[in-house]
C-alpha cells in the first residue's frame, strides 16, 4: 500500500511538473543585481526598447523599468511572485509634458495575473487611468500558451514557449480603442527573448533580445 501511495504522489509531481511553465519566466535569482535587456527592432530601429530587471528575492518582487530607445523611461512594473504565478501590484506610466518632463501616471490594477505557471487556461490582467481627471482609459491584456517553438536569440538555438496575448486600450465614453496581438517566446534561464506584434491595420514588428547588460554597462550606454 505504502509503495502505491509513493507511485501515485511520483505520478503527480510529474503531471504538475509538466503543466508548469515557471522555468520559462525571468530567472528571480540572477537579477537581484539588476541586468537590462535589449529588446531590438531592426526594421524600424525607433521601436527597439530596454528592461530593467530588479529582483527582491525577500520579498518575491520582480521590478521592471522599460526605457525607449532614446533612454526615456515609459514604465515602471512590479510583479509578486506566487505558488501560482505573477500578480501585478504597481503599473506606473511616464508621459512627456509640453516641457518635455516625465510625469508619471498611476494605472489602477484590476485583473492581476501577468503569469501563470499553469499552461492550460488562459489569463488576463488590467487597468484603469485617469489622465488630468478627464479621460479614463481601460488596458486589458489577455493571454494563452501555444506551444514550444525554436528560436535563435543571441547566437544560439533555444526550445521557447510560446504565448499568445490580445491587448486592448479603450477611451472610455468615446470611440476611441487600440488594439494588437502579441506573440511572446519564453526561453528557460533568459525569460522573455522574442515579441511578435501584429496590429488590426495589418503591420507587424518583430523585437528580438539581443543583448543582456550589467547595470555597470547600462550607464556607461546613456
Amino acid at each position: 500500500m505504502r509503495y502505491v501511495k509513493l507511485i501515485s504522489i511520483f505520478i503527480l509531481i510529474l503531471t504538475f511538473a509538466g503543466c508548469s511553465v515557471k522555468e520559462y519566466y525571468f530567472p528571480m535569482s540572477e537579477l537581484t543585481n539588476g541586468k537590462v535587456y535589449k529588446y531590438e527592432c531592426k526594421s524600424e530601429p525607433s521601436k527597439t526598447q530596454y528592461w530593467k530587471l530588479t529582483s527582491d528575492l525577500k520579498n518575491q518582487i520582480l521590478t521592471t523599468e522599460a526605457y525607449e530607445s532614446d533612454f526615456r523611461q515609459y514604465e515602471l512594473f512590479k510583479e509578486k511572485i506566487t505558488d501560482k504565478g505573477t500578480e501585478v501590484i504597481e503599473f506606473t506610466s511616464y508621459l512627456k509634458n509640453q516641457k518635455g518632463l516625465l510625469l508619471p501616471v498611476y494605472n489602477i490594477p484590476k485583473d492581476v495575473d501577468v503569469f501563470k505557471w499553469n499552461k492550460k487556461e488562459p489569463y488576463k490582467y488590467s487597468a484603469e487611468t485617469d489622465y488630468d481627471g478627464k479621460y479614463k482609459t481601460i488596458f486589458s491584456k489577455e493571454r494563452e500558451y501555444v506551444g514550444k517553438s525554436k528560436i535563435s536569440i543571441l547566437g544560439k538555438e533555444h526550445e521557447a514557449i510560446k504565448l499568445k496575448g490580445n491587448y486592448k486600450t479603450v477611451v472610455v465614453n468615446s470611440t476611441e480603442k487600440f488594439e494588437y496581438t502579441q506573440y511572446s517566446y519564453y526561453i528557460k534561464g533568459i525569460g522573455l527573448a522574442k515579441m511578435e506584434k501584429e496590429y488590426s491595420d495589418g503591420k507587424k514588428e518583430t523585437l528580438e533580445l539581443t543583448e543582456i547588460m550589467t547595470i555597470d554597462e547600462w550607464n556607461k550606454r546613456q
